[in-house]
């Protein structure tokens, strides 16, 4: 039977122990200066080594031959804790025995003393699952305990933990593992195994294993089964998915960038491997709430608990993005994974929240607003002059009068796309930028009679809404007759909602307008049952 990684290669010696040497070496001088505590608490996250580093210790108190005060793993008692052969190092796992009754065996078997070793030592898990009941069973015995116990609880939530517990113990808090450390733990397992691994795999199962280095193993192992010889770093990427630490920096990238389409490609690649989109979320969510800590403390290593590399990105990123911005895309967010507990379509609501949190004109709240007004603040501070105007007509008008343009006639669609580009230009000097960049946007154009369709790819479907309110629409028109200095109709359209219809008052025209659509050998129409 295969045995995981992380258990063949579970710390024997304090020495093997990796990223805790503020932790150790307190250990070892107690045991040195016969200091050695009655309780001790061991908090921090998963895979820091809290188990593994008690095993070591209750082997260390007992051992026969130390060295150094270290388990020599040799002696008869090193050997029987090692092989559970002996009893008086009990584990117990209060997830599954957390009750009163429990606690109250465990204060009947305290009394008698260890068998074979010095102390008796008592491994409590996942401690903060005890009932209270349980909790207060356990206190008596904390409170004066024999002198051949030692008591050590393992936590990860020691918040959870009554203050009574907490004024009894010695407290131990285990750092996460700094991603170089891990890294360099790893390469030492691989060397000793024969495989082969690139750094880039390596650094990236690090990034993933958030600090854990039993998570780290954990991920290495299914590694080496994937590829048997070498690991890659393409295999890693395609073994772990997108929704990694990688992802979640690249996504939050392209929402800085405001750079829509990779987003969504982003979000297709979620789709397509098969990951949990409401989990997906709840990491995207967390990650911002990293970036705004960033951005409002200075002690963001003791908030957060990252390896000083990834905490090192977060800094750097969070200096691409405003505090308002962070707390504005938190909220769209936070809207978007309540709506998905009522409904089927969680990839369609995702994308929703992703263009809103990735387009701030299209969020008409007040977040979305201070958004923009940052904007503006930061083009002015530039020294962006930004001219006063009573209205966009005015604006408008100032800017045909300064930049005299001869009349293009508008015949097709083509000249339109040729031109739009300084149609969107007069736009930006008339500082309506947010209306320029969602035009920018638009797939094609189509004419109907005096009427400029403009066509939107339907992922597009905010801009199209956004912009088909009759004051844009108005400005939107004004422009293009500036540029144009012809006098036509604006009309919003998504590509599945465009109809071109045939009327009898414009046979050419509509057959110029699908002969730019369609090749025309299958152009076909009909007209009282009789073609055309």
């Amino acid at each position: 039977m295969h045995k995981a990684l992380y258990r063949v290669y579970r710390p024997l010696k304090f020495g093997d122990v990796v990223g805790q040497e503020h932790i150790i070496k307190t250990l070892k001088n107690q045991i040195d200066n016969n200091n050695i505590a009655h309780a001790y608490l061991f908090s921090g996250s998963r895979g820091t080594g809290k188990t593994s580093t008690a095993k070591i210790f209750a082997r260390a108190v007992n051992c026969l031959e130390p060295h150094d005060m270290e388990p020599c793993n040799e002696c008869k008692v090193c050997k029987g804790i090692i092989s559970e052969n002996i009893m008086d190092i009990i584990e117990i796992d209060a997830a599954s025995n957390n009750g009163v009754d429990d606690i109250r065996e465990l204060r009947e078997n305290v009394k008698y003393p260890p068998s074979v070793g010095k102390y008796k030592v008592y491994i409590i898990d996942e401690v903060h699952m005890l009932s209270q009941g349980a909790f207060n069973a356990l206190l008596k015995t904390l409170e004066e305990p024999p002198s051949y116990i030692i008591f050590i609880l393992a936590t990860t939530e020691p918040h959870k933990l009554p203050p009574t517990i907490l004024s009894r113990c010695q407290r131990f808090d285990f750092k996460r593992v700094k991603l170089c450390d891990i890294v360099d733990r790893m390469k030492v397992i691989c060397e000793d195994m024969g495989i082969k691994v690139e750094d880039r795999a390596l650094n990236l199962i690090g990034k993933n294993s958030e600090g854990a280095l039993r998570d780290a193993l954990s991920i290495l192992d299914q590694c080496i089964s994937y590829t048997c010889d070498e690991v890659k770093y393409e295999d890693v990427v395609e073994l772990l998915g997108t929704v990694n630490t990688e992802f979640l920096f690249n996504m939050t990238d392209y929402i800085i960038d405001q750079n829509t389409k990779m987003i969504l490609n982003l979000v297709n690649d979620l789709v397509v491997w098969g990951k949990d989109i409401k989990h997906f979320l709840d990491e995207l969510i967390d990650h911002f709430r990293n970036l705004m800590i960033c951005k409002v403390s200075k002690e963001v290593d003791e908030i957060l608990a990252f390896p000083d590399e990834i905490i090192q990105s977060l800094k750097s990123q969070s200096e691409r993005i405003s505090t308002n911005d962070i707390m504005r895309i938190i909220n769209i967010l936070s809207i978007c994974e309540n709506d998905m507990k009522y409904s089927s379509h969680q990839r369609v609501l995702l994308e929703i929240a992703i263009i809103k949190i990735s387009q701030p004109m299209l969020d008409d709240n007040k977040d979305g607003i201070l958004s923009r007004l940052e904007k503006l603040e930061k083009q002015i501070a530039s020294g962006v002059k930004l001219e006063s105007t009573s209205s966009k007509s005015n604006s408008t008008e100032k800017i045909s009068k300064e930049d005299k343009k001869v009349s293009i006639k508008i015949q097709s669609s083509d000249k339109i796309k040729k031109i739009w580009p300084e149609i969107l230009d007069y736009m930006k000097k008339d500082k309506n930028i947010p209306t320029a960049a969602m035009l920018k946007e638009a797939e094609e154009f189509v004419l109907e009679g005096k009427t400029l369709v403009i066509v939107f790819d339907d992922i597009y479907k905010f801009h199209k809404e956004a912009l088909s309110k009759e004051s844009t629409k108005e400005y939107i028109k004004k422009v293009v007759s500036s540029v144009t200095n012809q006098d036509l109709g604006i009309k919003l359209s998504l590509k599945s909602e465009l109809m071109i219809t045939d009327t009898s008052n414009h046979k050419d025209e509509g057959l110029e307008i699908l002969e730019s659509i369609f090749p025309k050998e299958i152009i076909q129409i009909k007209h009282s049952d009789k073609d055309i």
